[in-house]
């Protein structure tokens, strides 16, 4: 007798997208990172992080979104932004992938509202933590379709109500100033009303380039002064996109004291991520690359460290290729 071939339905249980939300990132502050850099995504050219005692609130006034955009953003782990690759205005790379982060909010709060406006489209979606479960099965939200108002330009703001955590000001001007792309041409974030600045380090400067099979990895390393060595900090920030996702000191703690001098950053886009953004996927062949070709940026701007030999080599030809 021959078998009759059968399936089993796969099933996602509701609460796995609030357990998702909520254990995504380690620290809560990142899920300001990634509104903001959603807002990038969407070609926004200002973006205002608003901190209050109840209340945050990430407003921008990029392209905006229609119905189908609404729906697209609350879709799942949507690849949209993967195969698009750029952005429409201003063809920035596009730093979301995964499709999950907007859910990163129910880690710091218990209803979390979208409102959009594109062309003569205006609406808001709200998700609150206990509507959800309320509707049992039902994977819906609840959308308001808002009158058309000539004044408003396009934008999206998403704001965090009823709190769980508290966010310092300061804190988030910290960490955005390090994971948002704010050194990029027509693109601002400010902090309840102030403007996020890059850090300025003052040193020894050494630019870099290297070739790899996946693509270029290149920076500057910054030697800093003996009286500005300092363990805070401490390591070459690595950017995926602009964005810098960890610090690594590639092999340099075994140089003791001189690593405390150590700063810089280095950009590799090719490098694959984890989906919390805090690391990078160390087993894949892009990454062994990576690694390969800092450990011969280490060994070249190792006399740079040593005082009687800093002068040996000029700046400007610490080229790699």
């Amino acid at each position: 007798m021959s078998k009759r071939p059968t399936t089993l339905p796969v099933i996602v249980d509701k609460s796995h997208l609030i357990s998702i939300g909520e254990q995504l990132y380690s620290e809560s502050v990142e899920l300001v990172r990634e509104l903001v850099n959603n807002a990038y995504d969407a070609d926004a050219t200002r973006v205002q992080v608003l901190i209050e005692q109840e209340r945050l609130a990430v407003e921008d006034n990029g392209s905006g979104m229609d119905l189908e955009g609404l729906k697209q953003y609350f879709s799942v782990g949507s690849p949209l932004k993967r195969l698009q690759g750029k952005s429409a205005l201003f063809g920035r790379d596009l730093i979301g992938q995964f499709g999950i982060g907007k859910f990163a909010t129910l880690s710091a709060c218990e209803r979390f509202r979208v409102s959009t406006r594109k062309g003569d489209f205006s609406a808001t979606v709200a998700f609150d933590k206990d509507d959800w479960w309320r509707r049992g099965d039902r994977w819906e939200l609840p959308l308001e379709v808002n009158p058309a108002d000539g004044r408003r330009e396009d934008g999206t703001t998403v704001t965090l109500d009823r709190l769980k955590k508290q966010f310092d000001p300061a804190e988030v001007k910290a960490r955005l100033a390090e994971s948002v792309p704010i050194n990029a041409p027509d693109f601002e974030v400010l902090v309840n009303g102030e403007k996020i600045h890059p850090p300025r380090l003052s040193g020894h400067r050494i630019p870099f380039l290297e070739g790899t099979q996946f693509g270029l990895v290149h920076g500057e390393i910054v030697i800093l002064p003996n009286s500005a060595a300092s363990t805070s900090n401490l390591g070459i920030e690595c950017k995926v996109r602009q964005v810098t996702i960890r610090r690594e000191l590639f092999g340099m703690e075994s140089w003791g004291r001189d690593v405390t001098r150590i700063r810089g950053e280095v950009h590799a886009d090719f490098l694959p991520i984890t989906s919390d953004r805090g690391g990078f996927i160390t087993d894949s062949e892009e990454y062994k690359a990576f690694s390969e070709a800092m450990s011969r940026i280490s060994i070249v701007i190792t006399p740079f460290t040593k005082p009687n030999q800093a002068s040996v080599t000029p700046i400007s030809s610490i080229w790699l290729a």
